[in-house]
């Protein structure tokens, strides 16, 4: 099981959480309060922005909400709109 904290969640870490495969693309906060840019292999709409992306007990990852986009562009926009409301 891999240990997830700001050292980890960063450009290139890939996991699996259930079917999905992601890798981060963006990664922007501490481990407790993040906003992450992922790639979703194989889907329709295969990228998100997440916020307060963890990993659970079991191994697995979760996080606070997502937002789902078919496009790169819309995506790294709610992504930047999102990390100034971070900070």
């Amino acid at each position: 099981m891999q240990r997830l904290d700001a050292q980890t969640i960063k450009p290139g870490f890939r996991f699996k959480n259930n079917s999905m495969r992601l890798t981060v693309v963006l990664c922007d906060g501490t481990d407790k309060r993040n906003l992450a840019l992922l790639v979703r292999e194989n889907y329709t709409c295969p990228y998100l922005t997440v916020r307060d992306l963890s990993e659970t007990k079991t191994g697995d990852f979760d996080w606070a909400w997502g937002h789902y986009f078919s496009d790169f562009d819309d995506a790294f926009e709610d992504y930047r709109e999102r990390l100034y409301e971070l900070q």
